[in-house]
């Protein structure tokens, strides 16, 4: 999860499997699932939703949704120190 992405960053729009599991993974129910998007619109205040731009369209994506993309997350980071 990114929670202060940076304007003009490249991410990664993943969902939840649950989530997923409740809506699908047709692209007209989940056209951003795995997509790399460019972040416009960084949120300041509550709710954490930033603004992903993908093939000129803009989207509001939760924070929750968006990774890095490349290296270890950090659940994974979490997990090598327990």
């Amino acid at each position: 999860m990114m929670a202060n992405p940076r304007v003009g960053q490249i991410v990664r729009v993943g969902y939840s499997r649950v989530m997923l599991a409740r809506i699908g993974t047709r692209a007209s129910v989940a056209p951003l699932q795995d997509a790399l998007v460019k972040v416009v619109i960084v949120s300041k205040g509550k709710p954490r939703n930033h603004g992903v731009e993908l093939d000129g369209r803009l989207y509001i994506v939760p924070c929750g949704n968006l990774h890095k993309i490349g290296g270890e997350t950090g659940r994974e980071r979490s997990k090598a120190w327990r």
